[in-house]
C-alpha cells in the first residue's frame, strides 16, 4: 500500500518542505528588508548630522574671530567665560584657543604677562619631534597660544608657537589668502588619553584695523573619535564608518573598526564625499556584521520547524486516511462483488424466467395447432390461427429479452425483423422491408408494441393484398424524435387495395383493433392511418419510458 502511494507521499514532504523553507526565507527575508531600512536611515541621518555639527564649528569660529576683532582687552578669565558655553556644547571639542601674532621685540613681555597669570616656565616653544616642546628659535613674529580652554587639561600648551609647526604652514596661509573658515589635514592630537587619535584644527585668521594685517587666529582643535562618537551615537550601532582626507588617504581620519581589521573599500555600502571648508572627506559607510549577515531570526526557524511539524502531520493524516480509504475500498469492493454475483443470479434467473415463459407460450401454440387439427369450421380455426399469431408475438418479445444480456430492453430492429419473418408465412410472396435506426425497447412498453405491430401486419397480409404476388410490398420505418427524448414513430405501410371508405378503428367490429386500441391506451401511444386504393399506412407513436431498475 505504502508503495502505491509513496509518490503522494513525496509530494506531501517535497511540497511541505518547500513551504517551510519559503516561511523561513520569508522570515528572514523582512528582517534583512527592516536592518535595509534601519542602514539607510542611518547614513541619512548620519549626513545630516555630520553637515549640522560643522555648521555649528563654523559659526563659533565666527563668533570668537568677531569677539577677539572687537574686544582690545581680553583677559583668561573672559575668555573661559565667553567659550565655556562652546566647551560644554560642541561634540569632540578638546580645546578652543587664541593665538595672536607676536612681534620677536614682544616676546619677553608675552612671557612674563603669562608666567604672571599661568606658570613660572611658560617659554614661547615649539614642537621639536624628538623631545617635544623646546624653545622657539628667533624669528620675526609668533602665533603662541594665550588662552585655551579647558585651561586645566591645556596648560602644557600655552606658549606653543603654532606657525613654529611646519605641518600648520599651509592652513595658516590659507587662512590669510582666503579670510575663510579653513580645515587643517588630519593630525595626531598630543594630548590624547588615548593612543593613536587623529583630530582636525579648524581656524580662522583675526584681522586688525588694517584689513590685510593679523592679530591672531582663533581655533578649536578636535578629537575625530570623540567627535563622531557624540554625534553619531545611534548610528554607530548599525554602522561602522571610516572617513578619510582626499589629501592624506594613508591613514584614516577616522574608523571605528579595529586596529587589525583589513578594510576593504568595495564593501562599503555608500560613500559620500563631503566638503568642509577647504577640505574633502570621503565618508564610508559599512553595516554592522549583525546587520550586513544573514539575520537566522528565531522566527524563521520556528517557523522552519512549526512547517516540518505540519508536513509531517499532515503526511500522516494522508497515510491514516489512505489506510482507512483501502481498507473501506477492499469493503466495497468485496460488497460490490457480492452485488454483482446477487445480480447475476437475478439476470439468469429473469432470463431463465423468460426463456420458460417463452417455451410455455410456444407450447401453449402447439396445443392450439393440435385443436385446430380436429376442428373444421373456418370462423374457428382463424380464430385459433389469429390466437396463435399473439401467443408467438409475445413469445418473440420473451425470447429477445432472455437472449439480451442485460435483459432490461428489447431491439426494436431484431423484434421487427424476427415478426416479419414469422408472418410472412400467412403470405410468402410478400417483399418486406424494414428502416429501424437502433432502439432498445423499454420492457414496459415492448410486449403491448409488439402485439399491437403483430395485429397490423396480420391484418395487412391478409386482408390487404387481393391476390398473392411478388409486387405486394410491405414497409416499416421508425423514427425517434431527437428534440422530444424518447418519443418513437412506427409507420406500417403497403401497396394493397386500401381500406374501405367507412372503416373507422374504434368501431370495427373485429377483436383485432379492439386489442390495438386496448393497448394503446394502456401505453399512451396514439394511432393515425392513411388509405387510398394505393395502399394503407398505419402511423403509431408512443414514448419509450426509461426502465427504472
Amino acid at each position: 500500500m505504502f508503495g502505491k502511494d509513496s509518490f503522494k507521499y513525496l509530494i506531501i514532504l517535497f511540497l511541505g518542505g518547500l513551504a517551510s523553507c519559503y516561511l523561513f526565507y520569508s522570515a528572514n527575508q523582512r528582517r534583512i528588508i527592516q536592518n535595509n531600512f534601519i542602514i539607510n536611515n542611518a547614513i541619512t541621518r548620519a549626513n545630516l548630522k555630520f553637515n549640522k555639527e560643522l555648521g555649528k564649528a563654523n559659526i563659533v569660529m565666527e563668533t570668537m574671530a568677531f569677539f577677539f576683532k572687537n574686544n582690545d582687552s581680553v583677559s583668561l578669565e573672559l575668555f573661559e567665560e565667553f567659550t565655556n558655553p562652546f566647551v560644554i556644547g560642541l561634540p569632540g571639542i578638546k580645546a578652543l584657543e587664541w593665538a595672536p601674532r607676536i612681534a620677536y621685540d614682544k616676546k619677553l613681555l608675552f612671557e612674563e604677562a603669562q608666567q604672571r597669570v599661568m606658570d613660572s616656565t611658560i617659554r614661547i616653544s615649539k614642537i621639536d619631534s624628538i623631545s617635544g616642546l623646546v624653545l622657539a628659535d628667533k624669528k620675526e613674529y609668533y602665533f603662541p597660544i594665550e588662552f585655551a580652554n579647558p585651561v586645566s587639561h591645556l596648560k602644557s600648551v600655552v606658549g606653543v608657537d603654532l606657525s613654529s609647526d611646519p605641518r600648520n604652514a599651509y592652513t595658516f596661509a590659507l587662512a590669510n589668502r582666503t579670510k575663510n573658515i579653513v580645515f587643517s589635514q588630519p593630525i595626531k592630537l598630543i594630548t590624547a588619553e588615548k593612543h593613536n587619535h587623529y583630530g582636525f584644527l579648524v581656524l580662522k585668521a583675526v584681522y586688525g584695523p588694517i584689513e590685510h594685517e593679523v592679530v591672531g587666529y582663533v581655533l578649536g582643535v578636535y578629537d575625530m573619535t570623540e567627535y563622531i562618537a557624540k554625534i553619531l551615537d545611534t548610528e554607530l550601532k548599525v554602522l561602522d564608518i571610516v572617513i578619510v582626507d582626499e589629501d592624506q588617504n594613508k591613514v584614516p581620519l577616522f574608523s571605528s573598526f579595529s586596529e587589525d581589521r583589513a578594510i576593504d573599500i568595495s564593501d562599503a555600502l555608500r560613500q559620500k564625499a563631503l566638503k568642509v571648508a577647504n577640505r574633502k572627506w570621503h565618508i564610508q559607510y559599512f553595516a554592522k556584521e549583525t546587520f550586513a549577515t544573514f539575520p537566522h531570526t528565531r522566527e524563521s526557524y520556528f517557523l522552519l520547524l512549526f512547517g516540518f511539524v505540519i508536513t509531517s502531520m499532515l503526511g500522516f493524516i494522508v497515510y491514516k486516511n489512505d489506510s482507512y480509504q483501502h481498507t473501506l475500498e477492499d469493503r466495497v469492493r468485496l460488497r460490490t462483488k457480492e452485488l454483482e454475483n446477487s445480480n447475476k443470479e437475478k439476470i439468469n434467473l429473469l432470463q431463465e424466467i423468460h426463456h420458460r415463459v417463452k417455451n410455455n407460450l410456444q407450447m401453449t401454440s402447439s396445443l392450439i395447432n393440435i385443436q385446430k387439427r380436429k376442428l373444421t369450421n373456418k370462423e374457428a380455426i382463424t380464430a385459433l390461427e389469429d390466437s396463435q399469431s399473439r401467443i408467438m408475438a409475445i413469445a418473440l418479445t420473451h425470447q429477445k429479452i432472455y437472449q439480451d444480456a442485460n435483459s432490461k430492453t428489447v431491439d426494436l430492429k431484431d423484434y421487427l425483423t424476427d415478426l416479419m419473418v414469422y408472418q410472412r408465412k400467412l403470405l410468402p410472396t410478400v417483399n418486406y422491408t424494414i428502416s429501424c435506426p437502433e432502439i432498445s425497447l423499454n420492457l414496459d412498453v415492448a410486449v403491448p408494441i409488439g402485439l399491437i405491430l403483430s395485429e397490423l401486419v396480420t391484418n395487412a397480409l391478409k386482408h390487404a393484398f387481393e391476390i398473392s404476388s411478388e409486387d405486394n410490398q410491405l414497409h416499416i420505418l421508425v423514427t425517434q424524435e431527437e428534440q422530444e427524448e424518447g418519443l418513437i414513430t412506427i409507420v406500417l405501410t403497403d401497396n394493397g387495395k386500401g381500406l374501405h371508405k367507412n372503416f373507422d378503428p374504434a368501431r370495427t367490429k373485429g377483436i383485432g383493433f379492439k386489442i390495438i386500441n386496448s393497448l394503446c391506451k394502456q401505453i399512451s401511444a396514439h394511432l393515425n392511418y392513411t388509405s387510398n386504393g394505393q395502399g394503407t399506412s398505419f402511423i403509431l407513436s408512443v414514448k419509450n419510458l426509461k426502465n427504472i431498475i
